[in-house]
Parts: C-alpha cells; sequence; structure tokens
C-alpha cells in the first residue's frame, strides 16, 4: 500500500489552502479564525461524543432509561460528573475517558502529523496493529473496546504486508456480510487533511483508509459520505441538507466505477452493487427510533451513518428556523446529541460520528462546557488539534511532528512487553475490585441507615398513638 501524498519532513505549516484573490486582509483572518474553530471543533466534538456515549453504550433504551432517569450527562466538574452504570463494560473506564473509536482516529491523526502532513494508510495500519497489542502509547493506555472485526484483521498473518487483502479475507470468511463502523468512526481527522482536496480526491483518500480494515462496499461508502460532509462542513460549503444529498448522490456515483477499476486491475470479479433504496433508509431516516439503534446488529455502518446525518439535519434546521442562530448553536450540541446517547446501541460510535458532523458544523466555541471540559487528556487531545491546524494551515505557526515525541509509533515511552501489559491489568483489575468494595460498604451503610430512620419512624408513630 503506498503513501496517498509524497514523504514530508521538517516542520510542516500552511498556507495549505487557497482564500479567494484580493480578499482584505481582514476578512481573509476571519476566514481562518472560523476554518481554526470548526477544525478544533471536528476532533474534540468527536471525542466527547466518544465519552458521553459510553454510558449507554451495549445497552437497550430501557436499560438507558433505569440506569440514567436524569436524561442529563456531566462530564465537569469531576466531583459531579455523572457516574458510570455499574457493569463489567464500564468498569475499565472514569467518566470523561474517550475509546478505542477516538484512539484509532487518533492513531491516523498521529501518522499525519510524525510524516509531515503525508498521509500514509500504510503507516496507519502499522500503528493499529501496535495499538491492538499496546494501546495509545502516547497516553500509555490499553487497548481496551477492540472490535471483532478490526480484532480478526490486524491479527491476520499477512495484514503486515497486505492489510486491504488480510481485511478482505475476513470479510468473504463472513459471508461478505460484515458491515461494522469500525472504520467510519475513526475519518474525520481525513476531512481536515483533506481541505485542499477537491472531492473525489477526499472520496479517494476516505476508501483507502477504510480499506485498511474494512472492504464491504457499505462502509467504504458510508467513510467516502463521512469524510467529505465533514470537510464540506468546515469549509461552509455543505449549510443545508440538499448539500448532504448531493453528497451521498456523489458518493453512489463515485464509488461504482471506482471499485470497478480495483477490481478489475487485482484480478476480482466484480462486487454486487450497492443497495441504493437501503442507504437511502438510514440516510434520510425521519427520527432516532427509525433507525433501531439497540436492536438487532448494533454496530452496522449504516446505523451509525444515519444517525450521524439525522442528526446534521436536526441542526441545520435549527439554525435556519431560529431568529437567534448563533444562540441556537450553542445549546445545539448537548440538545441533539443527548437524545442519541439515550437510544443505547453503539452509542459511543454512533455520538463519536455525529460528534465530529456537528462540531465541524457548529465549531469549538459551541461545545458545552461541562462536557468539552471533563474530557480526560482533553489538554494533550487539544494540543494535537492545533497542531493539525497549523500544518493544515489553518492557524498560524509551524508544526514539527518529527520533534513531538506523541507522534511516533510507541508514543516515545517504547512498546510493551507481555509481562508490562498483564501487570497493567491486573493493576486495573485491583482498582475495579475496590471500588467494587466500596461501593458495597456505602450500600450496605446507606441500607442501615435506612432501616434505622424507619425503626426510628416506626417508634415515634406508636408513641403517637
Amino acid at each position: 500500500m503506498t503513501s496517498t501524498s509524497g514523504p514530508a519532513s521538517g516542520p510542516a505549516s500552511g498556507p495549505a489552502l487557497t482564500l479567494p484573490p484580493g480578499l482584505p486582509h481582514p476578512f481573509s483572518q476571519l476566514i481562518l479564525s472560523t476554518l481554526h474553530d470548526r477544525v478544533v471543533g471536528t476532533i474534540i466534538a468527536s471525542a466527547i461524543g466518544d465519552a458521553v456515549g459510553l454510558y449507554t453504550e451495549f445497552l437497550s433504551a430501557e436499560k438507558v432509561a433505569r440506569a440514567y432517569p436524569a436524561r442529563r450527562f456531566v462530564l465537569h466538574p469531576p466531583e459531579a460528573a455523572t457516574p458510570f452504570r455499574r457493569d463489567q463494560h464500564r468498569s475499565w473506564h472514569r467518566p470523561g475517558a474517550w475509546t478505542d473509536d477516538t484512539d484509532h482516529s487518533l492513531l491516523i491523526l498521529l501518522s499525519f502529523l510524525h510524516n509531515g502532513g503525508a498521509l500514509d494508510p500504510a503507516d496507519f495500519a502499522n500503528r493499529l496493529s501496535v495499538w491492538v497489542r499496546n494501546g495509545l502509547r502516547a497516553l500509555d493506555t490499553l487497548p481496551f473496546g477492540l472490535g471483532r472485526t478490526v480484532g480478526s484483521v490486524v491479527r491476520s498473518p499477512s495484514f503486515a504486508e497486505d492489510p486491504e487483502g488480510a481485511a478482505r479475507e475476513v470479510w468473504v470468511k463472513g459471508g461478505r456480510n460484515l458491515a461494522p463502523n469500525g472504520s467510519l468512526m475513526r475519518t474525520h481527522p481525513l476531512s481536515v487533511m483533506c481541505l485542499s482536496k477537491d472531492r473525489a480526491a477526499t472520496f479517494e483518500t476516505a476508501a483507502l483508509f477504510s480499506v485498511v480494515t474494512h472492504v464491504d462496499p457499505r462502509c467504504i461508502v458510508s467513510c467516502v459520505i463521512g469524510t467529505e460532509l465533514v470537510r464540506g462542513l468546515v469549509l461552509g460549503e455543505y449549510n443545508d441538507e440538499a448539500h448532504i444529498d448531493a453528497v451521498v448522490n456523489a458518493a453512489l456515483e463515485w464509488y461504482t466505477p471506482w471499485a470497478a477499476v480495483r477490481d478489475s486491475a487485482q484480478g476480482r470479479d466484480p462486487e454486487p452493487p450497492l443497495d441504493k433504496e437501503e442507504l437511502s433508509r438510514h440516510v434520510n431516516a425521519s427520527t432516532l427510533e427509525e433507525l433501531d439503534l439497540d436492536s438487532g446488529a448494533m454496530g452496522y455502518v449504516y446505523k451509525c451513518l444515519g444517525s450521524g446525518i439525522l442528526l446534521l439535519r436536526l441542526a441545520m434546521r435549527a439554525v435556519a428556523s431560529s431568529s437567534t442562530p448563533l444562540a441556537a448553536q450553542v445549546s445545539l450540541f448537548e440538545e441533539l446529541l443527548t437524545p442519541l446517547v439515550l437510544q443505547g446501541g453503539d452509542a459511543d460510535t454512533n455520538a463519536c460520528f455525529a460528534g465530529a458532523l456537528l462540531g465541524a458544523y457548529l465549531g469549538y466555541r459551541a461545545l458545552p462546557p461541562h462536557w468539552r471540559d471533563g474530557l480526560r487528556h482533553g489538554d494533550w487531545l487539544m494540543h494535537k488539534a492545533e497542531a493539525l491546524s497549523r500544518v493544515v494551515g489553518v492557524s498560524p505557526g509551524t508544526y514539527d511532528g518529527r520533534q513531538d515525541k506523541d507522534t511516533a509509533v510507541d508514543g516515545g515511552r517504547g512498546l510493551l512487553t507481555e509481562a508490562q501489559i498483564e501487570e497493567r491489568i491486573m493493576v486495573l483489575q485491583a482498582r475495579i475490585a475496590q471500588e467494587e468494595q466500596e461501593h458495597n460498604r456505602r450500600l450496605a451503610a446507606e441500607e442501615k441507615k435506612d432501616r434505622g430512620f424507619m425503626a426510628q419512624l416506626k417508634w415515634s408513630r406508636s408513641k403517637e398513638g
């Protein structure tokens, strides 16, 4: 697999974008400031969606309602953070932590920064292989939440030499019916990296990064649509629903000949055509309930794509119909994302993708502080988003990824041995066990207090009688 752009070295900086000629200087700075806000908004909002979505991941909407009766989530301040539903899935995490969804997007981001602005699917594949064994080394976090498809593909003996071939082998063995959302959840950084590209080049980039692990046509076309939507939202090219529909139609027209050329070049029989009606049902859903997010194949890529696009449509309608659109934008992110999270299902991935779309449309300044400021490793992520902004030319200054140890494959920390990984897992298990004991002690103390109160109440009433 080859890089989609040439190798780069040394500090990278803009201008990667060309502003209209003759634009007065103050206006050009204003445009760049807006782009900067949307670039950072894309990265941060997606991670927020991931972190908030973790609260309800893999739960039914009915269980979500029982676990979170307030129907609201708080990440900041830490002492007021909404506690997780107590179960094995969430016990490994702290409130405000993102999951593998954001980790995988960061592998693309760190690769881009390290390589001086070069897009290289092969380097991403290598980093993904390291993540499966070691987690995100830059933050010394373990690889929790590894999806079945990604795990099967990356652990394939042929993955290092031929990632797409390994992905295709897993897909074929699965009856050519595996279309999970594991590539869609990670592609939003590509949108920023493609700001200076046209639509066709963006489509191509998204497809090449999808097939590293996901070759099902539904996965590829979803990545193509999602990546181009975020790119156009950041640039301000897409601001109404007609633009969404145009991107979906363009992606379908682009995909068929693109796939035919690749099938021919690699000596494969042509794949069956995409079911356009099925895609249309998902991207034109009028309610979240229509998407049936908490049952069946929760991780189906069209469910993730459809839920994100629905929230984007609702945001566009709210802004267009408001007499105070700027005020409307400030509250929209939480108002739209919370109902999605309350649906349960693969909530962290759905909210991760939807967060990227809304962050690109609304910008960083519209993100709610009680979510934004409670994001674990939020300052670190902000620095990487700012570095990305410099490399693509929407904020001033230079950035040299080679001098940033975080961008190295091992995060500047070295790779872990099996013994070190086991030790970290044991420490986490001990922490979880201790927290469970403390929780049970608190429950016992509260029950004892309640029994004492009821006994006192019963005694008082008997005296009154």
